[in-house]
This record gives structure tokens, C-alpha cells and sequence, in this order.
């Protein structure tokens, strides 16, 4: 009796053993918890980035996975096929409401996350935002000069004063303020946009842009192989190409501020960690550390105080007199009327 008693143990424990801290594909549970798959633009975004994933890796015994450049399309379909490998993903500010809308993400856990000094027009129930970054007018430096480039989007659109062909962003976002003020809107009047309208004033710059760039890098590359004089870029890329040695250079007068925001997709794996990564990504000695090695602006306004005068000029935020020259994008306008404006955007750009 004792035997069978003891062999029956035995196999308790045995079992105990192979089944526990198990989960169905062999990993550990505890091992799986710590992994998590983060989705940014990549080049010298996720470059900037790294500083602050280290970070979150030491703390908590984590290993990231950085995958890049963000999609939409990737995303979709992983959460349509109930097969989601991305635990977080950076995605323009708009998509976070349109995407939590369609059933593509998760709701984020603000008892975790702290957004007591995150700009609160970054903040909703899908996405948290993470940085600020500029659709700016840049110039080509052996082109223009400090003293002669376009200060204004009229005088990009300018090609009697200004010649040589443009780059600009295959994107509506940004782009279709600039064809306003061009025409001569007030920037405090721009929305809601009139989408005719500012398809009239593309209309007159079509012509002249060369290149409809997709990814960061390639407006200030653009801009230093001499395929373009003139681009609208984001700021951050154009300064570090230039910090590099590139013959670039930009202007912050009329800089279009858009945002860019953390979510997690929906059936994300490790929901829980995500949640915490996204909480210390938005502290403001991370989004500091980000703005000291690329020149996007943080969303946490404590961030601003670890700066110095010198990072804040080169990202549009020394002084008042500056952020007066800068036009902020309206990211709730664009998350509800975002899919009917790029799908006549896309149109108009095969006509």
C-alpha cells in the first residue's frame, strides 16, 4: 500500500514539475512575460529610442524586441488572423482613436499609466502620446541659405523665387494645412479643413514634387544627394542628417506639430508588461533622454525642465516667441475624418 501510495506521489510531482511555469508552446511563463515586441519608425528614431529600452530592460528583466518601421497594414492583419506578434507599436496620434474605433487595440491601463503631465490632446483610451514632431520646411544647404530659403509654406509653394524640385510627405496629415495656409487660411482657422480647398492649392506645387517620400529618411537624403532642393520633413531626421554632415538645414516658422503615440494591438501577448513599458516610456527622464538624441519634443511637459537652452532651441521650444511659430495640428479632427480625406488624397496623387 505504501508503495502505490509513494509511486502515486512520485507522479504527482513529476507532473507538478513539467506542468508548472510551463505553457503550451514549451516556453516558461515567466520567461514569456518578460518578452515583448516593440514596433517604432526605425533609422534614427529607434536609434534615439534605445537609450530608454536598455532602461526599461534592466528594471525589469526584460528582453526587447525592436521591429521596425511601424505598419498599419501588418497590424491589421495580425489582429484579423487572431495572430498578433507586436505587443507595442508607435503609430501617428490619429490612428490611436480611428484604430481603437475599428477593434484594433487595446484599451490602455491609465492606473498604470501616468499622464498627470502628458499634453492631453495625446491622451485617449487608446494611446498615450509619446513625442512631438514638426512638418517642416527644409533646404537643400549648397541651394538656399540661412539668409535666402523659403520662411513660409507660400513661398515653397513659390517655384518663381525658389526653383528646383520639391519632396514631400505621401501623407495627408500635415500636408493639406500647409496647401491652407498657402492659400492664405489663418493658422488658428484651419479646422475644420477645407478639403476641396486645400486639394486646389496642391494642385499648383504637383508638378514641382519629385519625390512623395514614405519613410523619414528619405527627405533629407533627398535633400543631400541634390534629387531635391526644397522638402517638407520631419524636423528630427533633417537635424540629424545635418548634425551628420549632410548639406541640410531647416525652418521652424510655420512647423506643422503633429504627434506620434504608444499603443498596444488588440490580443497582444503581454498586455501586462506593455502597460508598463508604455508607463515609463511617458516619464519625463525618458522622453528627456529621447529629445538629447533626436530633435522630437516630449509630450511630458517636465521633460522640457531636464533640457538645456540649446536642445530646445534646435527643437522649436526655447522660448514662447518661438512655439508662436509653430501650427498645431488637430489630431481629433483628423481621427474622425482622416480615412475619407486619404482615400482622396490617394486618388488625387495618380491623376
Amino acid at each position: 500500500m505504501k508503495k502505490k501510495l509513494l509511486f502515486l506521489l512520485s507522479a504527482i510531482f513529476i507532473f507538478g514539475l513539467t506542468g508548472c511555469g510551463s505553457s503550451s508552446n514549451g516556453k516558461s511563463s515567466t520567461s514569456e512575460d518578460k518578452e515583448l515586441v516593440v514596433v517604432d519608425w526605425g533609422g534614427a528614431y529607434s536609434k534615439a529610442r534605445q537609450v530608454s529600452y536598455d532602461a526599461f530592460e534592466k528594471k525589469y528583466g526584460a528582453k526587447i524586441t525592436v521591429v521596425n518601421p511601424t505598419d498599419y497594414g501588418k497590424l491589421k492583419a495580425m489582429v484579423q488572423s487572431k495572430n498578433v506578434e507586436w505587443d507595442v507599436v508607435n503609430v501617428d496620434s490619429d490612428f490611436a482613436p480611428r484604430g481603437g474605433k475599428q477593434g484594433l487595440l487595446e484599451k490602455l491601463d491609465y492606473n498604470v499609466i501616468k499622464t498627470d503631465n502628458i499634453d492631453k490632446g495625446l491622451v485617449n483610451e487608446y494611446g498615450v502620446g509619446s513625442d512631438t514632431f514638426d512638418v517642416a520646411i527644409a533646404y537643400n544647404t549648397s541651394s538656399y541659405s540661412k539668409d535666402n530659403h523659403p520662411t513660409t509654406w507660400a513661398e515653397f509653394w513659390d517655384t518663381q523665387k525658389f526653383p528646383g524640385a520639391r519632396t514631400m510627405w505621401k501623407y495627408p496629415v500635415g500636408t493639406l494645412e500647409a496647401a491652407l495656409l498657402v492659400d492664405g487660411v489663418e493658422a488658428d482657422k484651419l479646422y475644420p479643413l477645407d478639403v476641396d480647398r486645400a486639394f486646389k492649392s496642391l494642385d499648383k506645387i504637383k508638378s514641382s514634387v519629385k519625390i512623395w517620400w514614405t519613410a523619414g529618411a528619405q527627405a533629407p537624403q533627398s535633400l543631400a544627394s541634390g534629387d531635391v532642393t526644397l522638402a517638407a520633413a520631419w524636423n528630427g531626421r533633417v537635424s540629424t542628417a545635418k548634425k551628420e554632415g549632410s548639406p541640410v538645414d531647416i525652418e521652424y516658422n510655420q512647423a506643422i506639430v503633429l504627434g506620434d503615440s504608444w499603443v498596444v494591438p488588440k490580443g497582444a501577448s503581454h498586455k501586462e508588461l506593455a502597460m508598463k513599458f508604455i508607463a515609463f516610456m511617458c516619464e519625463a527622464e525618458q522622453q528627456a533622454e529621447f529629445s538629447k538624441n533626436i530633435d522630437y519634443a516630449p509630450t511630458n511637459s517636465k521633460a522640457l525642465d531636464l533640457l538645456s537652452a540649446e536642445i530646445k532651441e534646435r527643437i522649436g521650444r526655447a522660448d514662447d516667441e518661438t512655439s508662436k511659430k509653430l501650427i498645431h495640428g488637430n489630431e481629433e479632427w483628423w481621427a474622425e475624418n482622416y480615412d475619407a480625406v486619404d482615400t482622396k488624397f490617394q486618388q488625387w496623387l495618380i491623376k
